[in-house]
């Protein structure tokens, strides 16, 4: 069975850089000889510089804060201005919680006691029996262990500045829309070795943005290829956020903007898995009734596992002027069936003739049985057969790739209308 304790020299490993890896080597090399006061001393040293460091590098990317703290830093430096470096010292942890975001409140506190216990080891003090305080061996390690799980592994941008960084590379046209490659792009990120209130906070951005109902294709495309990504680098993260976070975030959106949900149905593998039951009820019943002017959905939704049923019901009582709207890229089928339906039931020559149109809309999506149907309709039904526009959609027919013009004309002779066949050539 493993041990529960975190091995040193895996901490070590865990580092970000080799600046950071040299800083703990010393700690845990002190831990192994039983130097534990200077084990603690130098793990808080690792810690003072590694902050340092990190102020050095999100000054260079623009970070005012942190470009406000390094000269208040150098200026003491270079000063030799001893009181200044100390109290900067004092306060670097409140600077790194407060100021950069680089730590937690609750890493605050385990920090502060590094930082506390740090100094009881470097200085003279004498505990009430006037012993040196002599701190043991599960003090020193815990105190590596926080430094490096809390601090040294992680890049420098973590809080609100990593945030706004991130979500800026999604919103640029060039972040990739290939999941390959823009798990290329976040591993080159803060994401890549980020705190979960970080990746967790980033997930719900962009379900937001993605649930905004933005018309911008790309940046759907962008948006969902970076979910994705998330969810190849930070699985458990991400399952976590979308469990507690989907349903709230879909809940919020109101009946107008319920169809937005669509985009992240489709885009986000199992999504609807972390619905709520009431949310997905809500769907349903929103797709069910359907307003004609958001019909064009229907491509997906009948393509849905959870929210199939609830559009095949939205199609069975779809009316000539709810199809007349939607352009869909693939015809599905079942809308295919309607329209042929509602053309074949045609009670007048004015409905015949204005829903003509529609038929022939789709001429080139239809199954070989539906054409079949609609040349059939063409001669069984009076309404139809007498119609201005019966020309218009026997034409329109010949034109699919999944009959002949031999079927077509079979089928016309068939119902009385070998006027429409075509003419044998004379050779």
């Amino acid at each position: 069975m493993a041990s529960p304790l975190s091995d040193l020299d895996e901490l070590v490993l865990r580092c970000r850089d080799e600046k950071a890896k040299s800083y703990i080597r010393e700690s845990v090399a002190c831990y192994k000889a039983g130097a534990f006061r200077s084990a603690i001393v130098s793990t808080w040293i690792a810690v003072s510089f590694d902050i340092i460091d990190k102020l050095k590098d999100l000054a260079l990317t623009g970070d005012k804060e942190a470009e406000k703290q390094l000269e208040e830093f150098e200026k003491a430096r270079q000063a030799g201005d001893i009181a200044k470096s100390l109290k900067f010292e004092r306060d670097i942890l409140e600077i790194a919680r407060d100021k950069l975001e680089l730590i937690s409140h609750i890493e605050f506190i385990d920090l502060e006691r590094l930082q506390q216990d740090r100094n009881r080891c470097a200085h003279p003090s004498m505990t009430s029996d006037g012993d040196i305080f002599n701190p043991s061996a599960e003090l020193a390690r815990v105190h590596i262990r926080s430094a490096v799980e809390y601090l040294l592994q992680y890049p420098p941008a973590q809080g609100k500045y990593a945030l706004e960084s991130l979500v800026k590379e999604i919103e640029s046209e060039y972040f990739p829309t290939a999941l390959d490659k823009a798990i290329v792009a976040l591993k080159n990120s803060p994401l890549f070795r980020a705190r979960e209130s970080l990746i967790r906070n980033f997930t719900i951005i962009l379900l937001k943005k993605i649930l905004g109902g933005t018309s911008d294709y790309k940046e759907v495309m962008r948006v969902s290829s970076a979910l994705k990504a998330i969810a190849h680098l930070h699985p458990e993260v991400f399952e976590g956020t979308m469990g507690k976070k989907f349903s709230s975030l879909v809940k919020s959106l109101d009946d107008n903007n319920l169809k937005n949900s669509f985009v992240a149905l489709e885009k986000i593998k199992d999504s609807w898995e972390y619905l709520e039951p009431d949310v997905k009820q809500k769907l349903e019943s929103f797709v069910e009734n359907l307003p004609k002017e958001d019909l064009d959905e229907l491509e997906f939704l009948l393509s849905h596992s959870g929210l199939k049923s609830a559009a095949d019901r939205r199609v069975k009582y779809a009316t000539r002027s709810d199809l007349g709207a939607p352009a869909f890229f693939i015809l599905p089928s079942l809308v295919g069936d309607r329209i042929v339906k509602l053309y074949a039931e045609s009670q007048s020559f004015e409905q015949a003739n204005s829903f003509s149109s529609v038929v022939v809309r789709h001429a080139y999506d239809y199954t070989k049985g539906q054409v079949e149907r609609i040349i059939r309709a063409c001669g069984n039904n009076y309404e139809i057969k007498e119609s201005f526009e019966v020309t218009t959609v026997i034409n329109a027919m010949r034109q699919n790739k999944s009959v002949t013009d031999e079927e077509i004309d079979e089928w016309l002779i068939d119902v009385g209308l070998k006027k429409y066949t075509k003419p044998v050539a004379v050779e």
